[in-house]
């Protein structure tokens, strides 16, 4: 009997050994077939079946393979943007970048490629805006494929595989993505006031209290130099104060006494507010903006020396108009680009370039 128990546990023993290894077995293979599924899957997609590496497409973004007639539309476009800014010769231009040069034209290149992702992308989002094209809007483009179908040579049809189908699809999503772009904008505040645009014009009347050495080294007057610019910059004061009292303010101005004393480094200056808090300092920045327009200050120390301020705008009308567009231009790239990467990561997170691109295939497209 205890043979036979003994007999009886041994082979328990292998049966739980040889389950184990079916059990492995069975796990490999499970294994194996969920690393085949996902191979399977990749080459699948929900809506267009089989996704085929195709070499004559020069990129593929998400599910839609680019081929060679719609990236030439692109190049063809914005090489007659660049020629009639910059003449036929920027083709030649070479650009420095970081450390080395990069040719216009593969700046170009990648242009073209981002422009082509970036309409894609709104495209994608079109009936999220409910954005829908009027007959108006279609046959104005029918009529622009035309044209733009009519000004191709033979080779350029041939070579390319180009239709007006082809120009009009493109074109349609041109028009498409523009008015998502529009419809994002809407969305969001970005007007910028005249405060936070504001540019301050005045003069600085600056008596500099230091010279440089030839390796650009700061070298700080002594007591006495810089006693006789304090002495130069009182004298200044008094002239000024006399002419705007006694109504000579053209005959002593802040320019010409800056002449009769030398000051090379006296100019005019149109700053924002933070411009000019970050160069002279909160105490000269609380003192201009105390001023009034056409004011002349008292002499202030700065670091750098000895100073007369003119005030000539505190809000410049011209430079605050032009930085306030800068600034609402800005606002609005940083807005757009944070909503195109988002959409961007959606469709296709896996697109960049030049990886992602076809060169061979791209080459074979002339920029110059």
């Amino acid at each position: 009997m205890k043979r036979t128990k003994n007999k009886n546990i041994d082979f328990d023993e292998k049966q739980k050994r040889s389950l184990t290894f079916k059990i492995l077995l069975g796990c490999v293979g499970v294994i194996l077939l969920v690393i085949l599924g996902y191979q399977l899957v990749d080459t699948f997609t929900k809506d267009q079946g089989p996704v085929l590496e195709d070499p004559t497409a020069v990129f593929r973004y998400g599910n839609e393979n680019i081929y060679k007639g719609e990236v030439y539309i692109y190049a063809k476009t914005t090489m007659q943007k660049y020629e009639a800014k910059y003449g036929t010769g920027i083709w030649q231009q070479v650009l420095p970048e970081n450390n080395g040069e990069i040719s216009v034209v593969e700046l170009t290149k990648k242009e073209v490629v981002d422009t082509i992702v970036k309409t894609k992308t709104y495209c994608a989002h079109a009936a999220d805006y409910n954005i829908e094209l009027s007959d108006e809007e279609k046959e104005a483009i029918k009529a622009d494929a035309e044209s733009f179908y009519k000004g191709l040579t033979d080779e350029e049809i041939s070579t390319l595989e180009l239709t007006q189908d082809i120009i009009y699809n493109v074109m349609e999503e041109n028009v498409i993505a523009n008015k998502v772009e529009e419809s994002v904008l809407i969305d969001y505040n970005i007007e910028i006031s005249d405060e936070q645009a504001r540019m301050t014009t005045f003069y600085d009347m600056y008596f500099n209290c230091f010279t440089l050495d030839s390796n650009g080294n700061i070298i700080p007057f002594d007591e006495e130099e810089k006693k006789k610019q304090y002495e130069n910059a009182v004298s200044a004061s008094g002239t000024l104060a006399t002419s705007e009292i006694s109504d000579q303010k053209d005959k002593f101005s802040i320019q010409k006494l800056a002449e009769y004393y030398n000051l090379t480094e006296a100019e005019e200056k149109t700053l924002s507010p933070s411009q000019i808090k970050q160069i002279y300092g909160e105490e000269i920045y609380d003192l201009l903006y105390s001023m009034e327009n056409g004011q002349y200050s008292i002499v202030v120390e700065s670091e750098y020396g000895y100073h007369i301020f003119e005030m000539i705008a505190l809000t410049d009308p011209k430079a605050t108009m032009q930085r306030k567009q800068e600034l609402t231009e800005k606002n609005t790239d940083e807005l757009l680009e944070t909503r195109l990467n988002v959409w961007k990561e959606a469709i296709d997170n896996t697109f960049s370039y030049p990886e992602s691109v076809n060169m061979e295939v791209y080459d074979t497209i002339t920029l110059d």
